[in-house]
C-alpha cells in the first residue's frame, strides 16, 4: 500500500511540475505530497491497530473481562412467560435474545449478543427497546437500538454503543420489541 502512494505521489509531483515549469514550486508541491502520505500511513496505523481491538473484543470468552450481568427476579418473572430454549430467552414480538453482554468501552459501554427471529415475518430493520436498572431498581437509561437484516427463523449477533453509561451502574436490564 506504501508503494503505490509513493507512486502516485512521484506521479503527481512530475505532473505538477511540468505543468508549472517551476522547481520551486514543484518542491512545494512534493513536500506537500510527502506529508499527505505520512498522514495516511499514520491513519492506516490507526485503523489497523482498531480492527486488532474489536477483534480481540470479539474473541473475549464470556468469563474473561466481558461481564454477564446478573438479574434480579423480576426480569425472571417477564421472561418466565414463554418457553426458554437454546439459552434463548423471550423478550415478546416473537424475539427471543442470548449471551447479552455490557462490555466497557472508554467512557461508554458496548452492549451486544444474540437475537434470534422466531416470529413469521422478516424484517430488514427490527427495533428493540432496551431498559437499564441500577441496583437500587431505578431506571438508568432507556434506548431504542435496531438489527438490521433479520429473516424469519435466524439468529444475528447485534452490538450497539450506549453513551454516557458505565457498566458498574448495571444491575439489571430488560429487552423488548417494539413495533
Amino acid at each position: 500500500m506504501k508503494k503505490i502512494f509513493g507512486g502516485v505521489i512521484a506521479v503527481l509531483a512530475l505532473v505538477f511540475a511540468e505543468t508549472h515549469g517551476n522547481v520551486l514550486c514543484a518542491q512545494d508541491a512534493s513536500n506537500k505530497l510527502n506529508m499527505l502520505e505520512i498522514v495516511i500511513s499514520n491513519l492506516i496505523t490507526r485503523v489497523e491497530a482498531l480492527e486488532k481491538r474489536v477483534n480481540a473484543l470479539e474473541k473475549t470468552p464470556p468469563g474473561g473481562s466481558v461481564s454477564k450481568m446478573p438479574k434480579k427476579e423480576a426480569v425472571v418473572r417477564e421472561t418466565a412467560k414463554s418457553a426458554v430454549t437454546d439459552g434463548f430467552e423471550d423478550i415478546g414480538g416473537g424475539f427471543c435474545v442470548r449471551n447479552v453482554r455490557f462490555n466497557p468501552f472508554g467512557t461508554n459501554v458496548l452492549f451486544a449478543g444474540e437475537i434470534a427471529n422466531k416470529s413469521e415475518k422478516n424484517y430488514r430493520f427490527a427495533k428493540f427497546t432496551l431498559e437499564i436498572y441500577d441496583d437500587r431498581d431505578l431506571l438508568v437509561k432507556k434506548e431504542e437500538f435496531t438489527v438490521p437484516d433479520l429473516p424469519k427463523d435466524s439468529i444475528r449477533p447485534f452490538e450497539h454503543m450506549l453513551i454516557g453509561v458505565e457498566t458498574g451502574l448495571i444491575n439489571r436490564y430488560v429487552i423488548k420489541a417494539t413495533e
